[in-house]
């Protein structure tokens, strides 16, 4: 197996997990890929989309049925509470899929919670699953965009180690700054 295919192997296996019960944004393995390959980066965040799909996909269905065991598993993921879970259903109610997944992009609410709340409300399953291939592709686009700027701009400024140290740093701010705000 080729380093490409594993790459996109886990692209695609890391946009599963955090559109279910994991909780690191899969933006953190894009913006580390376009500091090494940038045309993989871009193709990774198809596959990483896919991922995202599948995984909403599978909290779409599941909440039809067992919307009530999803709450109280999305309880569990650090940066989750119950306020977040019940303000999102609010939100997807009085604004639909379209506003309120794009004002996720910048919200810090995880895409797995709207996609538990349009199975559990019935929403329509297309433009569920259009709205998140869009809005997912740009948020993953854009983050991998700001990271291949940031990388070329750093490229003779830093060495190839210190810009994956600068990489973790970056995230580790991030996820500083989100638990901190939303709790762990």
């Amino acid at each position: 197996m080729t380093g490409a295919i594993k790459t996109r192997m886990v692209s695609f296996v890391w946009g599963f997990s955090e559109a279910t019960f994991f909780f690191f944004v899969p933006d953190i393995w894009l913006s580390r890929i376009v500091l090494e390959d940038k045309k993989e980066a871009y193709i990774n965040i198809a596959c990483t989309t896919l991922g995202a799909l599948f995984g909403g996909a599978v909290l779409y269905f599941l909440a039809l049925s067992y919307f009530d065991d999803i709450r109280g598993l999305l309880d569990l993921i650090p940066g989750v509470s119950n306020t977040m879970v019940e303000q999102t259903g609010e939100q997807v109610q009085a604004l639909g899929i379209w506003e309120t997944l794009m004002t996720g992009i910048t919200s810090g609410v995880p895409y797995k919670i709207y996609a538990s709340w349009s199975g559990y409300l019935g929403l329509s399953f297309g433009t569920f699953l259009l709205a998140s291939a869009v809005i997912r592709t740009l948020r993953f686009t854009v983050v991998t965009g700001i990271a291949h700027i940031a990388s070329v701009i750093l490229k003779d400024r830093l060495s190839e180690q210190e810009m994956f140290l600068l990489h973790a740093a970056c995230w580790i701010v991030f996820y500083t700054i989100y638990f901190y705000k939303f709790g762990l």
